[in-house]
């Protein structure tokens, strides 16, 4: 077909701004760095497939809120393995020619802020810099259509040589078999893997080669997965085509654009966690005597599932209630969190998915346990491990999803707020121990066991070692090293870390009487003190030593000792008054972080002669209270500890800045 007369937008330079001279060479070096940290933001196999699928989804259900109920939203995806392209055309609100003039410039979006499922301006930036070629179709209420290619993005983005021209929009000839006519609507068109560092190199990669095969994993790896656990659901009919290596075409329609759920999982024996214990409420006798009597639908399940919206996360009778602090809840309100969460009887069931019901490359995973951030209506990133600090082989058996409104995350849709993982870490570490209470209800993991445990068990080696490496912890005393070599990283760790400095002589006078012999406190111990030689506090010879005002032989009656990774930890146990300052003598810790600061001062006695009023050998801080003269308890922070022995002089100056005034 000929070459258009040249009207609209033939040469085109997207990034063009005004100015000459070294102005306008300042303004593209600025562009450049811009679009560069852009696309190494986007590091993903399905990132392409997501910032299409994504912005056509928020073109249709622009036009769908204001097209009224005679609109019908469409989406046709087209992936071309043997030519490596992949299109994605919709039928939404289309783009004016001003709109298209700047639509790839960074930082540019046209999207209200408060509706859409992105708005940074960035991923159409990444789909035309990112690759080789691009090509963009679009009408406006049918009047106007644009149509212009642009080549060379990526080269021109990772040219250090600076011979690249800046590349600019070719007019071509508008064609968009898929719109009716006077319809308006975009077709988007980018082609893969033809320079390096583009991703994907290769889309049969997965051995997906079918439109049925495409339609399920880009529900579960893209925004075609809507997250509705908390919206109503927006079901846009969608047609999948795909071309084969060899030429076959295969085509898939479905209106299910929503995430695949693993309770969907074809042949599965699934129930809900409200649905069994409202069916267990129904049945009288013990917990033994209603299970017997439960009905078999209740047993022998292959997965267990459940959706906690933002109001039974913050209900006050809420299982995850003892879970949340003040700072959790106020997230959960503000972003409205809703968390879904499927257990499966056995981590083996993910590969058997993958290789069975979806036919992918073996032992892919395509989907498998872990923690999926989600937000305004869509996944986020890739899984991350759920952080349990025990049965930690549950991890691989739970996929839970949290859902946030306005979660904002980072560019490439990769990186939430610190405070937000935080919370969604806690809601999921809570919902997989919910489903443990249920295990008898599942099937027994039965079979020989595959590679994947194997795999759970070596990737676990390799984060121990990795964390080992970047958080050393090297300590000597005489010349007995501590058997520990990585820093605490839970409440476990301290108690082994305490007690090896029991064992090498650091911390004196202390016996045990139990541990975890009470469901509120965790250990019971005695002081004795049997020579002022060795147990009186001397700046130069015994810092960590207690207070003259004892008198030597010294045998108290048992105290109450606490372990925590943080103090902030018990603080937040004060505040829900599962324990109580006045029953505890003496805590142990890896750190104090910020919490405590809103109850309690921390006095150092590390600091000049502050030691002389130690009563536990060892101690680092006093705990007071706002008007009580008298510490509460004293604690033992032991990464201070560790750094005091190393160099008494900086972490007493260190001290003096961190618990001053």
């Amino acid at each position: 077909m000929a070459k258009p007369k040249v009207t609209l937008i033939d040469g085109f330079d997207p990034l063009e701004m005004q100015g000459d001279g070294e102005g306008a060479h300042l303004v593209d070096q600025i562009n450049r760095r811009i679009i560069e940290n852009i696309l190494k933001s986007y590091t993903g196999y399905f990132d392409v497939f997501s910032e299409m699928i994504q912005n056509s989804l928020d073109a249709i259900q622009k036009k769908a809120s204001h097209g009224g109920a005679s609109f019908k939203p469409k989406l046709w995806i087209k992936i071309d393995l043997q030519n490596s392209r992949v299109s994605v055309v919709d039928n939404g609100v289309g783009m004016s020619l001003d709109e298209f003039k700047f639509f790839l410039r960074p930082n540019v979006s046209y999207k209200d802020p408060r509706e859409g499922r992105g708005h940074k301006g960035v991923g159409a930036t990444f789909l035309a810099y990112g690759f080789s070629l691009i090509k963009a179709q679009s009408t406006k209420d049918g009047k106007t259509k644009i149509a212009a290619l642009m080549r060379q993005g990526r080269n021109w983005a990772e040219d250090r040589s600076h011979t690249i021209p800046r590349p600019k929009f070719e007019e071509f000839s508008y064609s968009i078999p898929e719109l009716a006519a006077g319809e308006s609507g975009t077709s988007i068109e980018v082609m893969i893997g033809k320079n390096p560092g583009e991703r994907p190199r290769d889309l049969g990669w997965l051995n997906a080669t079918r439109a049925d095969q495409w339609v399920d994993v880009l529900r579960i790896k893209t925004p075609l997965g809507g997250v509705y656990l908390n919206t109503p659901k927006f079901a846009p009919q969608v047609k999948v085509t795909v071309v084969d290596h060899d030429g076959t075409i295969t085509s898939a329609e479905t209106d299910r654009a929503e995430y695949y759920y693993p309770n969907e999982i074809p042949d599965l024996k699934v129930q809900s966690l409200g649905d069994v214990q409202r069916a267990l409420n129904a049945i009288a006798g013990s917990p033994d005597e209603r299970f017997a009597k439960l009905k078999p639908e209740f047993k022998r399940l292959d997965c267990l599932y459940e959706v906690w919206d933002k109001d039974a996360l913050l209900a006050e009778d809420s299982p995850f209630a003892s879970t949340l602090e003040t700072e959790d809840r106020v997230l959960i309100e503000k972003h409205r969190i809703v968390v879904y969460a499927a257990f499966l009887r056995s981590a083996k069931m993910w590969a058997e998915f993958n290789d069975d019901v979806l036919k992918l490359r073996k032992g892919q995973r395509i989907m498998h346990g872990g923690l999926q951030m989600a937000s305004d209506c869509m996944v986020q990133g890739d899984l991350s491990v759920i952080p349990l600090t025990s049965s930690i082989g549950y991890q691989a058996n739970s996929h839970v999803i949290v859902h946030l409104t306005d979660g904002n995350p980072d560019m490439g849709r990769k990186v939430f707020q610190p405070e937000l993982k935080s919370v969604a870490e806690a809601l999921a570490v809570r919902a997989v121990n919910l489903h443990r209470r249920y295990l008898q209800h599942l099937k027994p993991d039965t079979g020989a066991r595959g590679i994947t445990p194997d795999r759970e068990l070596y990737d676990w080696r390799k984060e121990q070692e990795v964390y080992r490496d970047s958080n050393p912890l090297s300590f000597e005393y005489g010349d007995n090293p501590l058997t520990i070599i990585s820093e605490p990283q839970q409440e476990q760790d301290v108690i082994a870390l305490f007690h090896q400095l029991i064992g090498l002589g650091v911390i004196k006078g202390i016996q045990f009487f139990a541990t975890s012999q009470n469901d509120k406190y965790d250990s019971l111990f005695n002081l004795e003190y049997q020579s002022e030689e060795d147990f009186y506090y001397s700046k130069g010879s015994k810092p960590l030593g207690v207070s003259h005002d004892l008198a030597i032989p010294h045998l108290l009656e048992p105290k109450v000792l606490e372990y925590k990774y943080d103090l902030d930890a018990l603080i937040s146990d004060f505040d829900k008054e599962i324990k109580f300052p006045k029953h505890i003598d003496f805590v142990v810790c890896w750190k104090a972080t910020k919490a405590f600061k809103e109850k309690f001062f921390l006095n150092s006695i590390l600091v000049g002669d502050e030691g002389n009023v130690r009563q536990i050998y060892g101690a680092t801080h006093q705990a007071f209270s706002d008007g009580n003269p008298q510490p509460h308890f004293e604690v033992l922070i032991l990464d201070d500890l560790l750094r005091f022995l190393r160099d008494p002089e900086s972490e007493e100056a260190r001290q003096k800045q961190v618990y001053g005034d």
